[in-house]
């Protein structure tokens, strides 16, 4: 890359620089992927633009996924996986594109895919609001780790729409009309996915009486690595953004005493991340019915399955300023549950071509 193209990207905004392509058009053994979570009239959705390229170049591809969540009802799901030659992006600003219909840039995601007799079609437009959240201490994305994450919209207000229909029937299977939906998006790159991990977010955080916090989310980060036989301890990263501020506990210190647990029993599951800072707490106990099951590709070949649903409840406790604060997000909440086996039950699960 010349110095002329090095500076015009490094005087891009932040949320358009950390979302540009990480890859470089010719590195093998590389996958990388955007995605785009929100809620809005009781559903939540997820919507995802990935590369996969392999180290032997056997099953290089781009796909485009959509998801569309409500609680109480079995999730649909469908990706549509295109050959590598139809990923295009820009360097001067950011814009992906896949296949002819698919784009993601600074302000806007849109999308038509159809698999099987499903078809999926959407356009949200964002207004990015300038903070990035970091999950790692900023020396380690310097560091050559497998994976890195970031999120350079971490509170976002969508309007658009996102409509599946069944093209069989003419049917309309969901119709998601909305001007002030909630959401969030992300930047994951690297040379394979992490061994295990547990993941949530939400911006529809209600307070104790019931109320609606403004600009407010919550973001959190379980991951456990693996090198050779060894498994690393897990680490627990996440923040909180509360009226107005934003608390982090993602630091070195914070990494150290951070903790957490997670259990997939025969019908639920059960997250809890907790921190002594602000003695800070975050419970999940859910029903995996609400769960889709996606099956990632490693680079090297090794296949991941990530257990995904956005209409979740949770309950946030900590201190400030020698109160008692409690938040909740009531089927709000946005979480995943990454691994190298499949849960022992039998989820919805995405439909692929």
């Amino acid at each position: 890359m010349g110095k002329k193209s090095e500076k015009r990207i490094s005087e891009q905004p932040d949320y358009i620089r950390e979302n540009l392509p990480r890859w470089n058009g010719k590195t093998k053994e590389h996958y990388e992927v955007w995605y785009l979570t929100g809620n809005a009239n009781n559903h939540g959705f997820w919507i995802r633009y990935t590369l996969n390229i392999s180290e032997n170049g056997l099953n290089d591809w781009a796909g485009v996924w959509c998801a569309v969540f409500k609680k109480g009802e079995k999730p649909i799901g469908i990706c549509r996986k295109y050959p590598l030659s139809e990923f295009k992006w820009e360097v001067r600003s950011f814009r992906i594109n896949i296949g002819e219909s698919n784009i993601f840039s600074e302000k806007k995601s849109e999308g038509k895919i159809t698999v099987g007799n499903i078809s999926a079609s959407w356009e949200l437009n964002f207004e990015p609001t300038g903070y990035i959240f970091r999950h790692l201490p900023d020396f380690a994305y310097y560091l050559p780790v497998d994976t890195v994450v970031l999120s350079p919209n971490p509170n976002l207000i969508f309007s658009g729409y996102i409509t599946l229909k069944d093209t069989q029937t003419g049917e309309i299977i969901k119709n998601l009309e909305f001007s002030d939906g909630v959401g969030y998006q992300t930047h994951i790159w690297g040379k394979k996915h992490a061994y295990k991990w547990v993941w949530g977010h939400s911006n529809f955080i209600k307070d104790e009486n019931g109320n609606i916090l403004e600009d407010s989310f919550f973001e959190g980060l379980t991951v456990v690595e693996k090198t050779g036989p060894l498994r690393v301890p897990p680490i627990n990263i996440f923040t909180l953004k509360y009226k107005n501020n934003i608390y982090e506990f993602n630091g070195i210190k914070d990494i150290i005493f951070n903790s957490s647990k997670w259990k997939y029993g025969e019908d639920s599951v059960f997250w809890e991340i907790r921190s002594k800072k602000m003695n800070f707490s975050l419970k999940m106990n859910t029903k995996k019915d609400n769960f889709i099951m996606a099956i990632y590709d490693d680079p090297g070949g090794d296949k991941v399955f990530c257990h995904n649903s956005e209409v979740e409840s949770t309950e946030i406790s900590f201190e400030l300023n020698g109160k008692t604060i409690k938040l909740f997000c009531d089927g709000t909440f946005h979480t995943e549950f990454g691994s190298r086996t499949p849960l022992e039950y039998n989820p919805a699960k995405f439909i692929y071509e």
